[in-house]
């Protein structure tokens, strides 16, 4: 099998690149002809960036270079691929699961309102996509698998579950689709399929597979066994016995799955031929050392000359200095011309910290996990005109909402934050004004301060999109809107209207102001994807208007924001602050060889003034 490993002191991508050129010689038609596989997209532009290195800067014509995951936008010669159904997509699967748990209609223990169905239905999407993973037929296991002596609960739980082995197969039938992860596995088989008959003649190298779900490992298998095949593992771990069980969260783990998918032995894993210089010296082998298993701890008593220059423990005294000590490092690496530094980190909360700090010095990092969306300021607008009308314009609510940098209601920003004072000075302070608009209205008419008046009036003209599907909410105390129910589309509808037309300055409309840089264009084309797939859920109340777009933004992320690029217009091109993803940390950043971690769901408070 044409099985290698490049050693962990190596670097990775310059060594493939590397190995890349010297086989194509000094023809570019050699060069160009072939394909290399990466596990993520991100994998696949360092690697054109390791060429362009390796080459001296030089134009090249480079071979395909591509994404595991990605093998549909990028296709391949798939046996069949074109017979497959097309994928959902996932808005739309998302609300569809939403109204098969809405329909039960509180069996089960499922939930009656959309905004806690809608992160239930996310859970069962994930759970559908890691069955379709694993290879797991979830309609032919989950029925029968609490045995009767089992509590009732666990019942229950397989009754409620039968809308992912009944309604949502017979769903995805009637309408001719896919999963999507289903159908990058139908690719993947297809792939491995056409491969397996008529294998290639130009070169086939797969790159950086650490571990592998079975379908990538069938693909891995197969090209491992091709004459121009090569899979290129990131490090091998030839220290510990293979008969000794490593646990799940070693980092060797991964690799040992694979090549137990990949039906090989460590002894069949054959050193890369590769000439790059390495760059660790023997740190490498001092952390090998270091992660021995349990069973191997008493091979530490023996003494082993190990040198481990570059190693340094830093005992902050709070989170804050760490991050500025990190921050600081980081920045000195940019003293060496050519010299690259990275931050890998599980903790956002410190990646997070670092970014602020470096942009003291006027470094923006490149952060691979991105920034949530949630969290961006037209994102926040809207969740807090959302929460100021479900909260019946309550003063603190509302006045988040004004002071915000996006609120103009038509007038000059800077003139909107002064009435926005004006009005909690002469209204807002003090005894609560009757809630709703009737009583906003009426603390603005007994007010001295006609800017007050003014914003309040501008106020309400800009809300009327959302008076006009819920006034009721608005109109008086909330026992009016007592048994209210509005399509959930149509709140939406209302919701993005009013936000325009509350974004709007004197000079400049809202919809240019509200959607405007990456997080507008990555918000708006995310609302437009949920606003095509809300009219299949029924009529909820009003007041899960705020939850159900906690529950539409949740997971979603913001790569690149030209609003904190440095003076150059874009990201460093030396700094890195790369996400080490765990199970059960945070949100994928990709479709990844494993197993996908999931979300922890956690959502922060919304912030008072974006």
């Amino acid at each position: 099998m044409n099985l290698f490993a490049i050693p962990p002191e190596v670097p990775f991508l310059d060594a493939v690149a590397a190995a890349w050129l010297e086989q194509a010689g000094d023809a570019p038609e050699r060069l160009a002809a072939g394909l290399i596989l990466l596990p993520t997209r991100r994998a696949a532009r360092a690697l054109a960036e390791a060429f362009l290195r390796a080459s001296g800067g030089r134009p090249l014509l480079l071979p395909r270079i591509t994404a595991i995951g990605a093998l549909d936008e990028a296709p391949l010669v798939l046996a069949g691929a074109l017979d497959l159904p097309p994928a959902v997509e996932p808005a739309r699967r998302l609300a569809v699961l939403t109204r098969l748990i809405l329909a039960l209609d509180g069996r089960f223990g499922a939930p009656r309102s959309a905004d806690r169905a809608w992160p239930l239905a996310a859970a069962l999407a994930d759970l559908l996509d890691e069955a379709a993973r694993e290879g797991v037929d979830l309609a032919a296991r989950l029925p029968g698998a609490a045995a009767p002596e089992y509590a009732d609960h666990w019942q229950r739980t397989l009754d409620f579950l039968r809308i992912v082995t009944r309604a949502w197969p017979a769903w995805l039938a009637e309408e001719g689709l896919m999963d999507p992860v289903g159908r990058q596995i139908a690719l993947l088989q297809a792939q491995a399929d056409a491969w397996e008959r008529h294998p290639p003649e130009e070169p086939v190298w797969v790159a950086g597979a650490a571990a592998a779900i079975p379908a990538v490992a069938r693909l891995l298998r197969v090209v491992a066994r091709m004459p121009c095949g090569r899979v290129i593992l990131p490090a091998l771990d030839a220290e510990t016995p293979e008969d000794i069980a490593l646990d799940p969260s070693h980092p060797a783990a991964g690799t040992r799955r694979l090549l137990a998918g990949l039906g090989a032995r460590i002894g069949d894993v054959r050193p890369w031929p590769g000439r790059a210089a390495p760059v660790f010296g023997e740190r490498a082998a001092a952390l090998w050392r270091a992660m021995l298993p349990a069973s191997r701890l008493g091979d530490w008593r023996q003494p082993v000359p190990l040198r481990i220059d570059g190693l340094a423990r830093l005992d902050a005294a709070d989170q804050q200095e760490e991050a500025a000590a990190i921050a600081l490092i980081l920045r000195d690496a940019l003293e060496t011309p050519g010299k690259r530094a990275a931050l890998v980190t599980p903790d956002r909360g410190l990646a997070g910290r670092v970014a602020a700090e470096l942009l003291r010095y006027g470094v923006v990092a490149d952060d691979s996990a991105g920034e949530n969306l949630a969290d961006t300021p037209p994102a926040v607008f809207l969740r807090l005109l959302a929460a100021a009308i479900v909260a019946q314009l309550a003063p603190v609510p509302l006045l988040a909402l004004l002071k915000h940098p996006l609120a103009a209601a038509g007038m000059a920003p800077a003139e909107t934050r002064a009435a926005a004072r004006a009005l909690e000075l002469a209204c807002l302070r003090g005894p609560r004004p009757i809630e709703g608009l009737p009583g906003l209205r009426l603390a603005a008419e007994h007010a001295a301060n006609p800017a007050a008046r003014r914003l309040v009036r501008r106020f309400e003209a800009c809300i009327a999109p959302l008076l006009r599907v819920a006034g009721a909410v608005l109109e008086g105390p909330a026992r009016a809107a007592a048994g209210l129910r509005v399509l959930p589309a149509a709140l939406m509808a209302g919701l993005i209207a009013a936000a325009e037309a509350l974004a709007a300055t004197d000079a400049e409309p809202g919809t240019q102001r509200l959607w405007a840089l990456e997080e507008g264009e990555a918000l708006a084309a995310l609302l437009a994807d949920v606003q095509a797939s809300l009219p299949v859920l029924p009529e909820q109340a009003p007041d899960c208007l705020p939850g159900l777009l906690d529950a539409v933004l949740e997971g979603a992320v913001v790569r690149s924001r030209r609003a904190l690029r440095g003076r150059d217009g874009a990201e460093h091109p030396r700094v890195f602050i790369w996400a080490c993803w765990r199970r059960g940390c945070n949100r994928p950043t990709c479709w990844c060889w494993a197993a996908s971690p999931r979300g922890c769901g956690r959502r922060p408070p919304i912030p008072a003034r974006g």
